[in-house]
């Protein structure tokens, strides 16, 4: 009776935590159309007459022209903001097409209101493109047309629509694309004419790379895709430009353009080049991992074609780590790239030591923008000694591994920042089949499927975000206990479920001592995987932000991931954002908290958010 009340108890914390959560994250978008509490401006309303979806839309407009408006502080009169707003909605009407519309406001106490009747929206009577008649043979066409209402937004992207064509299929100089709306009164209509500036044609002469001291030339030059008689286009000048400066080889880059002669002009790109070496340092901390240390150097150009060869040291009293890492882009094409690594680990967890040398190969291939690709081969000679009651057993000979893989994966991402992401999401699949070449009984197949996701609400206050991660594994191919402790599936920790120890979830095997009395051993480690979280992030200004969040996880005997049967953790913590990425601090408490087995509380403290 009394494990089922604190079941009960435990499930009700659970659910009261779901709920502020999703209160305090969807609490700002519920906001986000309204004048904030905080705000010194006065509170307004708008109406417009006989138009409700315009009425909307002029209030999130003048909305979002309070946040970004200077002007308006300094005013300590109502009436000097109401005739101040009173022209920039005069000039949002314009731009939908409202040339007629009366607006009038007045203050009533604290607040201001405004009338606007809006009159007749503006058509377009008659609409013509001057552009020479070879150039415009094969354009597709506006995105307006004759009866359209003359709207600012649709006529600019007109503009951006020519300007795009010419670009992408003529070979001008210079592309200066203009209009002219001529506005009739008494027709509530207007003229709309798009020109073009005459601009001779050419084509690209030589092309020259200057600046450039140890990136070898012809590396760069492999990155313009611009070629000496190509058609001459300002387009693929500004993407050479993004292509060099992606490499992260390049700090700056300009173009100079020649005079044109004989149907030609030569371009120079004039390059300096970034350090290409960088030194770094770390510090952190966990409560069950301890304080931790990391050192690295990088050289991004070690054989001055952007290679990129790394050396990276991470200890602490768990885990060590001695990795070198060398990366060749461009491995045979140009969307493929090679990375070979060496690795020494040392591992002394409650429920095994180990020891491990690690050579890998790996391929990837970026296949769109988003998705990637990879395989390689993989050996890794180690030695697993499991412990009991925290003690190594005897040597045993058949705990010496000679594991060779084939790791395959697959990686979809969408988000905007690695280390920090505010929207987008991501999907990556590893199939990693195993065989031990010392012990060719000895095969499996390890699985690996995680997604996470991220949505933010810029314009709310504290411009919340959403975050979700799902993680599920299953090794398949042998029994548990003859599977190599270090590689069966642990959860628990501060990249896992936070608030219980590191690799404190899992399976445990009864032990009965000479007394009869039954203990559970510590966590030997499962065939499957199965984690969730679930963070709302703050941002209260550009330094500072907060968390709130809820982990849950297991890991089993069986390989089936079972989300059914999880241990939940839950906290809060502090971020203090960095150019770089935020330096985070997180306070987490296991809602399962098992007796002698879990402490009270976590504490986590690195760099870059959780997930």
């Amino acid at each position: 009776m009394r494990t089922s009340r604190r079941s009960q108890r435990i499930n009700i914390l659970r659910v009261l935590f779901a709920f502020l959560l999703v209160g305090f994250v969807l609490l700002p978008f519920q906001q986000a159309v309204a004048i904030p509490f905080f705000s010194k401006l006065p509170a307004f309303s708008l109406y417009v007459q006989g138009d409700p979806q315009l009425q909307e839309k002029l209030t999130k407009e003048l909305n979002e022209l309070r946040k970004n408006s200077s002007a308006l502080e300094s005013y300590e009169n109502l009436r000097d903001v109401a005739h101040y707003e009173r022209g920039n909605l005069e000039k949002l009407l314009r731009a939908e097409g409202y040339y007629d519309a009366t607006v009038r406001e007045s203050v009533q106490g604290s607040e201001i209101i405004y009338q606007v009747i809006p009159g007749p929206q503006y058509l377009i009577k008659s609409l013509d493109i001057e552009m020479p008649a070879n150039l415009r043979a094969g354009f597709p066409g506006l995105p307006i047309s004759i009866g359209d209402p003359l709207q600012a937004d649709e006529v600019l992207e007109g503009v951006q629509t020519i300007t795009r064509y010419l670009n992408e299929n003529a070979c001008l100089l210079n592309v200066d694309v203009t209009y002219q709306a001529t506005v009739i009164h008494q027709e509530a209509a207007a003229r709309l004419v798009y020109r073009v500036a005459p601009s001779p044609e050419v084509l690209v002469g030589e092309v020259e790379i200057l600046g450039a001291t140890s990136v070898e030339e012809d590396y760069l030059r492999s990155k313009l895709n611009i070629n000496p008689g190509d058609c001459f286009s300002r387009s693929k000048l500004d993407a050479a430009q993004l292509r060099l400066l992606r490499t992260n080889l390049i700090s700056n880059v300009t173009h100079q353009i020649s005079e044109p002669y004989n149907g030609l002009v030569d371009v120079i790109f004039i390059v300096q080049e970034r350090n290409h070496r960088t030194i770094t340092l770390g510090v952190g901390y966990t409560s069950d991992e301890g304080p931790g240390v990391s050192a690295s150097w990088e050289h991004r150009n070690i054989f001055h074609r952007g290679e990129k060869l790394e050396v990276e040291s991470k200890v602490n009293k768990v885990k060590q780590t001695l990795e070198s890492k060398l990366t060749i882009p461009r491995f045979f094409r140009d969307k493929q790239r090679f990375t070979a690594s060496v690795a020494l680990t040392g591992e002394d967890v409650d429920s095994y030591s180990s020891k491990a040398l690690t050579l890998k190969g790996l391929v990837s291939r970026k296949l769109s923008k988003h998705r990637t690709i990879s395989g390689g081969a993989e050996l890794k000679f180690s030695r697993v000694d499991e412990k009991v009651d925290g003690a190594v057993e005897d040597g045993d000979p058949d705990e010496n591994y000679h594991l060779l893989a084939f790791p395959l994966g697959f990686k979809l991402n969408t988000t905007d920042k690695p280390l920090d992401a505010r929207r987008g999401a991501t999907t990556a699949l590893e199939i990693k089949p195993y065989v031990d070449l010392k012990n060719n009984s000895t095969s499996f197949v390890k699985n690996i499927l995680q997604l996470t996701a991220y949505k933010t609400a810029l314009s709310a206050r504290y411009e919340p975000t959403l975050a979700l991660r799902i993680k599920a594994g299953a090794i398949t191919g042998a029994p548990n206990l003859e599977l190599p402790a270090d590689e069966r599936f642990y959860a628990g920790g501060g990249g896992s479920v936070r608030g219980y120890g590191y690799q404190e979830l899992g399976p445990r095997i009864v032990e009965i001592n000479e007394d009869g009395q039954e203990s559970l051993s510590d966590a030997i480690g499962g065939r499957g995987l199965s984690e969730i979280s679930i963070e709302g992030r703050f941002r209260f200004s550009e330094t500072w932000g907060g968390v709130l969040f809820l982990d849950g996880g297991n890991a089993y005997e069986n390989p089936r991931p079972n989300f059914s049967n999880l241990f939940w953790g839950a906290g809060f913590g502090v971020r203090y954002n960095t150019s770089f990425a935020p330096i985070r601090f997180d306070l987490a408490f296991p809602l399962d908290r098992r007796d002698g087995v879990d402490d009270h509380y976590q504490v986590y403290v690195s760099l870059g958010q959780a997930f």
